[in-house]
């Protein structure tokens, strides 16, 4: 009888899947392109480091300009409310003198001995800031 012997060994399961991950690629052609790409992928990592900064700048650079804007805004507003807060207190002064006066002129009108001829003097008097102008 004449038995087969067996066929030679084509080695580890290893090499058998690389041999054909060779030959799908084109053979030498592709593993030259995955060594390529192996290789470049510094390259490829510096060149999408450069467009992340260069799209980070490009947003950063009109927010400064923005920022910048905001705060010389803020300082007119500052510098605004500082003159209305004046003009705020120079009315209420005014106010106050006015509501003083009117009170005084109140008393003199309803005063016991009022009589038109002594309104009329004491307010030319309180007018004119005369030794008058105080109650009678």
């Amino acid at each position: 009888m004449i038995t087969a012997a067996e066929p030679p060994s084509a080695g580890p399961p290893w090499i058998q899947i690389l041999l054909s991950v060779v030959g799908l690629l084109g053979g030498t052609g592709g593993v030259t392109a995955i060594a390529t790409v192996a290789l470049q992928r510094r390259k490829f990592r510096a060149d999408a480091a450069e467009v992340l900064t260069d799209t980070a700048l490009t947003l950063v650079d009109p927010l400064k300009t923005r920022v910048g804007e905001l705060e010389a805004e803020i300082q007119r507003a500052r510098r605004q409310a500082a003159v209305a807060s004046r003009e705020i207190r120079e009315l209420r002064d005014a106010v106050q003198e006015l509501t003083a006066l009117i009170r005084r002129w109140q008393r003199a009108i309803f005063a016991a001995d009022a009589t038109i001829e002594r309104l009329r003097e004491y307010i030319l008097a309180s007018e004119s800031g005369g030794p008058g102008s105080r109650i009678p």
